[in-house]
């Protein structure tokens, strides 16, 4: 009995670990893009001499514009604190 559940579980272990680097080299294989890495250079070049490059993340996200919440923030917390209460924070993350 031992031994045939201790087989099965090889045997899944296997099929599982199989699947993971089935996966793995999917994700490794190389990828064909529409332009040549010469016309993006080209192109970020020509974005810097015109000024149009902006590869400051900060100043990026401070020109973004706010989103405007259409629920008062008393609102979100009463639902925060009732999701706490009947225990579903999952919902949340």
């Amino acid at each position: 009995m031992n031994k045939s559940l201790i087989a099965v579980l090889l045997l899944a272990s296997t099929a599982a670990f199989a699947n993971e680097a089935a996966d793995e080299l999917a994700n490794r294989t190389p990828f064909d893009g529409e332009r040549a890495r010469a016309d993006v250079q080209a192109e970020i070049v020509d974005a810097r001499a015109t000024g149009t490059l902006n590869v400051d993340l900060y100043v990026a996200n401070r020109n973004s514009q706010p989103v405007q919440s259409r629920r008062s923030r008393s609102d979100v917390r009463a639902e925060a604190v009732k999701a706490s209460h009947n225990h579903v924070v999952q919902e949340f993350i």
